[in-house]
């Protein structure tokens, strides 16, 4: 028969608190699992980066093809979300363009330009959290941009 076990009470180990939302977490988290702040203070470079990737989609694709950034996951994850949310809206700028012409001009025509106004405010909200060193993700391209990086 086997000797019982002491009772020795279970330490997951080392954890700290998010300063953003108070979420408590392992120490080697790189980002917070509530709120996506950065855990670790990344560069100045990494950050600018991350932020310049969302005024077009041609320096988010220039990020990605240059070697100096396939090892830098923050940056490679804002590219790939730029290049995914300026993809969508460039496809969905053309159909509605060219579904205009056939129909419904006046409809698509107020579409295009709520589209226009949401896109300019995500570009923003976008660039300035990645600049922050945060990680925002976007409802349908986050997920995405986190398997592509």
């Amino acid at each position: 028969m086997a000797a019982p076990l002491p009772n020795i009470p279970y330490s997951p180990g080392p954890e700290m608190v998010c300063s953003n939302c108070g979420v408590t977490m392992p120490l080697i988290s790189a980002f917070c699992p509530g709120c996506g702040e950065s855990m670790r203070e990344l560069p100045v470079a990494d950050r600018l980066a991350a932020s310049f990737s969302y005024f077009t989609f041609i320096p988010a694709a220039v990020f990605l093809l240059l070697p100096g950034f396939r090892n830098r996951r923050f940056v490679r994850f804002h590219a790939w979300q730029s290049v995914l949310m300026w993809g969508a809206y460039v496809v969905l700028s053309l159909s509605a363009l060219f579904l205009s012409n056939i129909s419904a001009a006046m409809f698509f025509l107020i579409a295009g330009i709520l589209a226009s106004l949401a896109v300019f405010f995500a570009w923003i909200v976008l660039a300035i959290k990645s600049w922050q060193g945060e990680r925002f993700d976007l409802p349908l391209f986050g997920a995405f941009a986190e398997r592509l990086r």
